[in-house]
Order: C-alpha cells, then structure tokens, then sequence
C-alpha cells in the first residue's frame, strides 16, 4: 500500500512538477506560433484582394477602350451603309449599343430577388443618367479643351434642343410617377415609351445622310472599299460583348473596394455601378471629340441620357416599387438641373470646352457629400 501510495504521488509530481512548466510553456509557445500564422495569412490575403482588385481595373480599363474603339468605327460604318445624318448615328444607334450596360444592371438586380434588388434597381435608374450628364458632359469638355485647334463643341441646334428637351420631358414624368399608385404608374410607362418611339421618329427625319467614308472597318482594314453588312455586324457584337464585359469587371472591382469602405447598396447603385455603366458613353464621346465628330460625341451621350430617361426610367416604374426616397429625389433632381442647364448652354449649337467642363460638377458635390455624411443625404 505505501509502495502503490509512493508511486502515485511520483506520478503526480511529474505531472505537476516543474517539468509541467516547461510543458506549458511548449504548448503555450505553440499557441502562439500558431496565432501569428493565421495574423501573417490575413494581411496577406488583404495584399491579395488589393492586388485583385487593381488588376480588374487595369484589365477593364483596357477591354473597353478596345471596345469603344471598334464601336465606334463599326457605327459610323452602320450610320453610313443606313444612309443616316450624324445626329441619328450618335443619338440612335450609338446610343443603344452603349445603354446596354445599365439596361442589365436593375433587369440582373430584380430577377435575383434579393433584400437590396429594388434599392439597386430604382437607383441604377436615378443613378446612369445622373452620371451621365454630369460627368459625362464633363469629359466630353475635357476632351475639348485638350485638342488642338477648335476649343468649342459645335453641333446641330435642333440635336441639342430635342435630345435634351425630350430627356428633361420623360424624366420629369418618372419622377412625378413616384407619386402615383402602381396601376397609373403602369400608364406613365406606357407613356415614356410612347415618347421615345416619337423622339426616334423625329431623329429619323432630320439630318442629312453623311457623305465622306468613315475609317476602315478595323476586323478588315485590308480590303479596299465599303465593307460589307455582315462584317460591320460582326465587329459591332464584338464591340457590344466586350463593353458589357468590361463594364462588369469594373463593377466588380468597384464593389470590391466599396465593400471595404463599407457603402451602402442604394450609394453603390447610385454612384459606383454608374461609374461602370456610363464608361462606354464617355469613352466614345472622347474618342470621336479627338475625330472632331462633335456631333457623334454629344449625340451618344445625350441620346443615351434619352434613352435612360424613357426605357431605363420605364423598367423602374412598372417593375419596381418607384419609392426612390429623399436620396433619388435629390439626384433626380441635380439631374434635371444640369440638363436644363446644358440645354440653355447650348441652344445655339456651339459652346465652350471649359463651360461643358463644369457639369461634372454636381455629380462630384453630391459624392463628396455622401461620403462625408456616410451615405445619410437624404437618408
């Protein structure tokens, strides 16, 4: 009995002795080696979201220069073999290829059905032509400035007086729909597609076809002469394809770095998916500004803004609840502002790169404001 009592208070002195100590002291050491592994995996993988999300923008960055620059040769070939007038070109055609981003955005945003769909949706809608008219115009006066020569964008009077009196129009409609029941907001859609198909006519009917060759269709610069429809077509889906992808990766990397900022769904719909969609719009307006196509430049950014204002606008009213809070009043609002002040700035066709240059103004106060109040205007 002694012995087996000797015995088990040897064991319990190795356990609890000062070998124990060092035993924990090991273990507590591994502890420790083992925190600060998994703290050296956290920062690195920060370095490679970082390097993620800096790799989608250079890489959409690229895509869509490429892409605005085979859509807009591939359109001003399709204006010329239509026989169509610049104004229609930039207006119409133009116009369309290039809203097909923010088209998607509030259909993808409603079909998934998620918490934030209408909030993404309503402010896609309030937020394109925001951007749009805003920044846009803004680049476009950049744009100006920067080339030699004519400092002024000079275009057609009644382009400017019908693409921005038809915009001003159909987005006072949608916004006085906010007001109304579901089954009348129904018939003020109806009624913004009805204006549309009535600003397509009246373009159609203006404007004298072009006469001089457009540059050579980019996907055959090698054969001589007018190429052929099927060719423009090609290079146009090509075009199209490559604008809506790299629209979407600069979403992505735009909602990636709004995530770590923490904004708010309806400010990311209403400033950091814009900033995506609006892309192609001011990249061809650069583009054929550097041509001196001014009339194909201001045509695609004011008749995409058309555009946003009845079909976008249209899609928002009927399919959604239309409740776009204080926040979308007040864009709507800065919106309807800065169209009626381009359309007093140009009324007589012509104005002044540095005078265009200020519209981006209100978009950037508004940012700026929503930033610093962490997304709370109007909230």
């Amino acid at each position: 009995m002694d012995r087996t009592a000797s015995h088990r208070r040897a064991r319990q002195r190795s356990w609890c002795g000062p070998g124990a100590s060092r035993a924990t002291g090991h273990a507590r050491a591994r502890r420790g080696i083992r925190l600060s592994m998994v703290a050296r995996p956290d920062g690195a993988v920060a370095g490679e979201a970082a390097v993620t999300v800096a790799l989608l923008f250079a890489g959409s960055a690229v895509i869509l220069v490429i892409a605005s620059e085979l859509f807009t040769n591939a359109v001003e070939w399709a204006g010329f073999r239509m026989r169509l007038g610049s104004g229609a070109t930039g207006s119409l055609l133009a116009a369309f290829g290039t809203s097909l981003p923010e088209t998607v955005v509030p259909i993808v945003a409603l079909a998934t059905q998620s918490e934030s769909s209408d909030s993404v949706a309503i402010g896609a809608v309030f937020g394109a032509p925001f951007l749009l008219l805003t920044l846009g115009t803004g680049i476009t006066g950049l744009a100006v400035l920067a080339r030699r020569g004519a400092r002024h964008l000079e275009l057609a009077r009644q382009q400017a007086r019908r693409d921005l009196g038809v915009f001003i129009c159909a987005f006072t409609l949608a916004l006085l729909c906010a007001l109304l029941p579901h089954t009348a907001r129904i018939a003020g859609g109806a009624a913004l597609l009805a204006i549309y198909g009535g600003y397509v006519f009246a373009t159609l009917r203006t404007g004298s076809p072009a006469e001089e060759m457009p540059e050579p269709l980019h996907i055959v610069r090698w054969r001589p002469g007018q190429p052929h429809a099927a060719f423009i077509t090609v290079q146009l889906l090509i075009a199209v394809g490559l604008l809506v992808l790299g629209s979407q990766l600069f979403v992505e990397a735009l909602s990636e770095a709004a995530k770590a900022i923490h904004v708010s769904p309806l400010l990311l719909a209403l400033v950091v998916v814009p900033m995506a969609t609006e892309l192609p719009e001011t990249l061809n307006g650069v583009l054929w500004v550097r041509s001196r196509d001014d009339t194909l430049a201001f045509g695609n950014v004011a008749g995409s803004a058309t555009f946003q204002s009845c079909v976008l606008s249209f899609i928002g009213v009927v399919f959604t609840t239309w409740r776009p809070g204080a926040a979308g009043i007040v864009s709507g609002s800065l919106t309807l502002a800065t169209a009626a002040g381009l359309l007093a700035l140009l009324w007589r066709g012509r104005a002044h790169g540095a005078a265009l240059s200020l519209a981006f103004v209100p978009w950037v106060g508004y940012v700026v404001a929503q930033l610093v109040t962490g997304g709370h205007i109007g909230g």
